[in-house]
């Protein structure tokens, strides 16, 4: 039987609730309505490992790298962009009109997001040491293809590359975008479901699903100096 470890999320609070982190080798689904605090969750899970000297991926349909840096360095003093400078961390900005890899690959131009294939072909040459790969968001991905089924194939396509690599592959997803069936489709490729939602002033975070038991209240999110936090149940 081949053993499994726990890769920390690095989000005060969540870990204990997962009974130690994510399993290794898995996929999660983040779903909630904009401005819950998704992305800033996940560009955490991933700073996580850029501080642990992990390989990251990040795919990224609403900031380019530069964006991304800044409002990292603003809110939490920590920039990213000097990981992408020394090999750990591969950004690929898929706007709505190119998608711009960092670092760019020697020889080839930027690729238009009609062109499906140049996604497919970034996660074909994921390398096998690369053990978080974080997508924000998944969202966008079904309004800029337009194909529901070429989208699904790509997160299955993910999934099969968390597995293969032992890491952990992160889908956020903005409640409401894409179709109900599709978000229910996506929760049930995924190992971990953690939705989020907001309440008057607070915002709130449940797991629905995980490899692990788990309770299913829903925790008071804060979004601290040093990044977000979930507050245990009183």
């Amino acid at each position: 039987m081949m053993q499994k470890s726990w890769i920390r999320t690095g989000i005060k609070g969540l870990d204990e609730l997962l009974q130690g982190g994510v399993i290794e080798g898995s996929t999660v689904a983040l779903i909630g309505p904009v401005g819950t605090l998704k992305s800033y969750i996940g560009y955490q899970f991933l700073c996580e490992g850029l501080r642990r000297n992990e390989k990251c991926v990040c795919i990224n349909t609403n900031q380019d790298l530069d964006t991304l840096d800044f409002q990292m360095r603003v809110n939490f003093n920590y920039g990213i962009k000097q990981y992408v400078d020394i090999g750990l961390l591969r950004f690929i900005y898929y706007s709505p009109f190119l998608i711009e890899y960092h670092p760019p690959p020697l020889g080839e131009l930027p690729a238009r997001p009609s062109d499906v294939g140049a996604i497919r072909d970034t996660i074909q040459k994921i390398e096998d040491d690369v053990t978080r790969i974080l997508i924000c968001t998944l969202s966008q991905f079904f309004t800029i293809i337009g194909d529901e089924r070429l989208v699904i194939d790509l997160v299955y396509r993910l999934k099969a590359r968390a597995k293969r690599n032992r890491g952990v592959a992160v889908f956020i997803l903005d409640s409401g975008v894409q179709s109900r069936n599709v978000e229910e489709n996506v929760k049930s490729i995924c190992d971990y479901v953690l939705e989020t939602k907001e309440n008057q002033t607070l915002r709130k975070i449940r797991i629905v699903k995980a490899l692990t038991k788990h309770n299913i209240e829903w925790h008071k999110l804060n979004l601290t100096d040093k990044g977000v936090e979930i507050e245990p149940l009183l």
